[in-house]
């Protein structure tokens, strides 16, 4: 079972590296259990060189037979457990959520915990749609959908994007345009904080500077950068990071024709109907106003 675990991983990012990533295990294990399962097998199951991991025709046909295996090895619990009180779900949540979203959400756990025992994890948004496939998690609140095919991606809510300065640099204003960000630095935050897709391209486009080598991992790191600095930074307007900031010193402003959004999903394996009443419940914990 977890030779097959490991050959799902690596089939789902065709990349030993990344798949030994969202194992916690390093490479080298993981292509000798891949070696094993092909020795096992009688075939080679991967196409590999230095340059692309491809799946051999063994491979795509041991696919959608070993994801089923899987899935139903890890149901057996739930199936000969059904006379216990509460069922267990693993949820994911991301390190950054909508203060709103976060009181919903404590409000809708406890809702479930009648009949269900809920297990909290904190990861990346990026890590968890690797977690739901590989089946350590049940379901997620993510910053990112996902187009696999055997998940589902519901958006729960959008919400504002705002540009972060030192206060001195645009004294007395209520928004900014992107002629306002041309030669500035752009500062990214961890990679799991920094989700729209093609940003930093779109930023460069309007003349900001994207600085690479500067990239905060905390709060402290990107006041730091910040202060005093013709620099920005981009983060949910309405989010407990954004409230700790001191608005003498840093001013967060909507950037009127820039548009960005950052929006949450519920996401969860389709097959597993079981699940339906808790994405019930979850997906009307949201963000948005009453």
């Amino acid at each position: 079972m977890h030779h097959l675990r490991y050959f799902l991983a690596v089939a789902r990012e065709l990349n030993f590296t990344r798949a030994a990533k969202s194992l916690n295990m390093s490479v080298p294990p993981l292509s000798q259990r891949i070696r094993t399962l092909e020795h096992e097998l009688g075939t080679t199951l991967f196409d590999r060189s230095t340059h692309h991991t491809r799946l051999t025709a063994a491979g795509e046909a041991l696919l959608p037979l070993a994801t089923s295996v899987v899935s139903d090895f890890d149901a057996i619990p739930r199936l000969v457990g059904q006379g216990a009180v509460r069922e267990q779900v693993r949820l994911a949540v991301p390190d950054v959520l909508n203060p709103r979203h976060r009181r919903a959400l404590g409000d809708a756990i406890r809702d479930l915990e009648s009949q269900w025992a809920v297990t909290l994890r904190q990861m990346p948004s990026l890590e968890m749609e690797s977690a739901l496939l590989s089946s350590s998690i049940d379901v997620a609140i993510a910053h990112v959908g996902t187009t696999h095919p055997t998940l589902s991606s519901r958006v729960l809510y959008s919400e504002p994007l705002g540009a972060v300065v030192d206060a001195s640099r645009f004294p007395g204003r209520t928004s900014l345009s992107t002629d306002d960000l041309r030669g500035m630095r752009y500062i990214q935050g961890p990679r799991h904080w920094d989700l729209g897709a093609g940003r930093t391209d779109r930023l460069a486009a309007v003349g900001a500077v994207i600085d690479t080598d500067a990239q905060f991992s905390d709060l402290t790191g990107m006041l730091i950068f910040l202060r005093g600095a013709a620099a920005f930074t981009i983060l949910p307007m309405e989010s407990e990071l954004v409230a700790s900031i001191d608005r003498g010193e840093y001013a967060v402003l909507p950037v009127d024709d820039m548009h960005e959004t950052l929006t949450t999903y519920l996401l969860r394996r389709s097959s597993d109907t079981w699940l339906d009443p808790v994405a019930a419940v979850l997906g009307t914990a949201d963000a948005r106003p009453d």
